[in-house]
């Protein structure tokens, strides 16, 4: 299950494909970078993305219509919300991100939009499948748990 605390430095794996975490592909760190799964590797900076706060409510972040940014460690972009999950710098404005408890001890990452969310694209287990934006749902494949990294 999740130990998300709130903003930190965190591995984000899949509900339904617990053994492989997010990776930033081959480590890059260059804008439009695609986020793929990647069997877990330990204290991988390109497993590790740091949640930030992007907004709340009387100045206390956690209080409120909380937003997030996403950003992978080893790059420091932003996971954006386009079809096909990628990196950019701040100034796009997909880069925001809430987080809501599935239920299970595992989170959706919506964008704030209200009508996308973070998916594993087909539901797929394997190495080197895309992370996705698509409409909102409960699959397994569209739940993420997120772990303290180390």
């Amino acid at each position: 299950m999740s130990d998300y605390t709130g903003p930190g430095i965190y591995t984000i794996s899949p509900f339904h494909a617990p053994e492989m975490e997010l990776d930033i592909w081959k480590g890059e760190k260059k804008e439009g970078t695609q986020v793929k799964l990647y069997k877990k590797v330990p204290n991988a900076s390109n497993h590790q993305f740091q949640i930030v706060c992007a907004g709340g409510v009387g100045g206390n972040p956690e209080k409120g219509d909380r937003e997030y940014f996403i950003i992978p460690v080893n790059s420091g972009l932003y996971m954006t919300a386009h079809v096909t999950t990628q990196l950019l710098p701040p100034k796009d404005s997909s880069i925001r991100w809430k987080l809501a408890h599935a239920g299970n001890g595992a989170y959706y990452i919506n964008h704030v939009d209200g009508k996308k969310q973070l998916n594993v694209r087909g539901g797929a287990k394997e190495e080197g499948t895309e992370l996705i934006t698509y409409q909102m749902a409960t699959a397994p494949n569209c739940q993420f748990i997120l772990r303290a990294a180390a």
